[in-house]
């Protein structure tokens, strides 16, 4: 382990130790489950700060690193399985039982397949797996498989596809994020079975075209929400699939030369011997893996940003906030949504803001352009927005995941298996919140270390990398108190 890892763990064991001192608060309570904050928020604000801190100059003395140690293969020991086509075909069924719950089962939220399917097994899961495990949605997704059978289907007669304009990277998997997270937060609608089946069914359409359209590994990585997510947040995992020998272009159009690192197009194309799967450190994805194109950083800061609000706005300090438009604004307190909508937005705006000042600064210590300093950038705040959503939903995912073996065996609520009359809440409360904290911690610095490693690629020296990076730092220690004084924050009433 080189000596910028061995201090890395040194300042998160340190930070860690700090947070496990007796005390009392109050914190989230989620479904009924009321837990204490083991320390005042600003203490726990105060030692993750500081361990992020603190790992700038631990960086500053390490080597430099453009490499990362992984494993020996472990994919020809799995490929018999056929775990691909098994999740498909399991996916494909759990879907088909999702519309007929959808359309003609309960309205209770956690009887009902398709709003305790989509809401917290597949969103939630889809982000948690991602970040913990990798990326297995692109080889399970059933909106994927069915794209490229269709590209195969209209391949064998002849049938182009557009061009995608490069420009527009990854803009409509951002467009769709925003649509998504505002459904999920503010649009209370979207928690009624039928409405969110119907938006099931349009969104299949709309991505089926626009993979006929422009190829289906071009808008996969472009435009289908869900495979992106998985992608970018994967870059956080320590799964890597790889290629060892390139066969032809990559066809989506993001890998560069024979680099072929987390590429999955590339590697279903590739024969299968040629195919690789193996470990790495957590956060190496993010500088080993093909740049996340026009739009990516965009798409990471909102995917933190919605993450940030979702906690915020549970909180008494959000309901305060309202009051305080709706004191002056009367109106508004009958275009709630709109309200919630303009502070969402408020919140997002302001995390990108934060990052291209930011940015700015760094890119004018690097002589470098504000679109290239960006571009490089953004992937470091991959980390962070990993152990947020993770750290944020996991208790959530485990909550509400047990209601779902009914559900899914009960689509139209005939009482054909019995309902969940007591789920389990035995999660101590303390356990909680050492690992939220624990996990933002550490996703931080490992943010800190990745962003470190960025710079050194432009600048030569390891005390100007240190300094040019100084501005990023700060913001980084921005996020960390951020995310913790939501945490942290006492809920509203129901």
């Amino acid at each position: 382990m080189s000596g910028m890892r061995r201090t890395g763990v040194a300042v998160g064991i340190v930070a860690v130790a700090a947070l496990l001192l007796p005390g009392a608060a109050a914190a989230h309570a989620v479904s009924g489950i009321d837990y204490r904050f083991p320390l005042p928020v600003w203490l726990y604000a105060l030692a993750a700060g500081l361990a992020v801190l603190l790992s700038a100059p631990a960086a500053s003395f390490a080597e430099r690193a453009t490499g990362s140690r992984t494993t020996r293969d472990f994919y020809r020991f799995v490929r018999p399985a056929h775990l691909g086509l098994i999740g498909t075909a399991i996916l494909s069924l759990v879907l088909v039982d999702v519309l007929v719950g959808g359309f003609g089962g309960p309205d209770d939220f956690f009887e009902n397949p398709a709003t305790l399917v989509i809401w917290v097994d597949f969103w939630v899961g889809l982000g948690v797996v991602s970040a913990l495990v990798g990326n297995i949605w692109d080889f399970i997704s059933p909106l994927s498989a069915a794209g490229r059978l269709i590209e195969r289907f209209l391949a064998r007669r002849g049938a182009a596809v557009s061009a995608y304009p490069v420009r527009v990277g990854l803009w409509p998997a951002t467009v769709f994020l925003l649509v998504w997270s505002w459904m999920e937060l503010v649009w209370d609608q979207a928690k009624e079975p039928q409405t969110l089946a119907l938006f099931v069914l349009g969104y299949i359409g709309v991505q089926l075209l626009a993979m006929v359209a422009f190829g289906t590994e071009v808008w996969l990585a472009r435009g289908e929400l869900f495979t992106v997510v998985a992608r970018t947040l994967a870059r956080f995992a320590p799964l890597e699939i790889y290629v060892r020998k390139p066969a032809g272009e990559c066809r989506a159009a993001l890998c560069v030369g024979d680099e072929r690192i987390g590429c999955p197009a590339c590697w279903l194309d590739a024969a299968p011997e040629d195919r690789g799967a193996r470990l790495r450190l957590f956060g190496a994805g993010v500088r080993r893996e093909a740049p996340l194109g026009p739009g990516g950083g965009t798409f990471v800061l909102a995917l933190l940003s919605t993450v940030i609000y979702d906690g915020f706005s549970q909180t008494q300090q959000y309901a305060r906030v309202q009051g305080f438009f709706l004191d002056r604004w009367n109106w508004l307190a009958l275009h709630d949504t709109f309200l919630d909508t303009l502070l969402m937005a408020a919140i997002i705006g302001a995390f990108v803001l934060a990052f291209l000042l930011v940015v700015a600064l760094v890119s004018r210590l690097e002589g470098a352009a504000l679109a290239d300093a960006a571009r490089r950038y953004a992937p470091t705040l991959i980390p962070i927005a990993a152990v947020y959503f993770v750290s944020h939903y996991f208790l959530y995912l485990i909550y509400a995941g047990q209601f779902t073996y009914a559900a899914v065996f009960d689509p139209l609520g005939r009482e054909w298996v019995p309902d969940v009359e007591s789920p389990w809440k035995g999660v101590p409360g303390e356990l909680v919140w050492y690992l939220q904290v624990a996990l933002i911690v550490w996703g931080h610095v490992v943010a800190v270390f990745e962003a470190h490693r960025v710079s050194l690629r432009v600048d030569r020296g390891a005390r100007r990398a240190a300094y040019a990076q100084i501005p990023l730092v700060l913001l980084m220690v921005g996020y960390t108190f951020t995310g913790l004084w939501v945490l942290g924050q006492v809920l509203a009433a129901p």
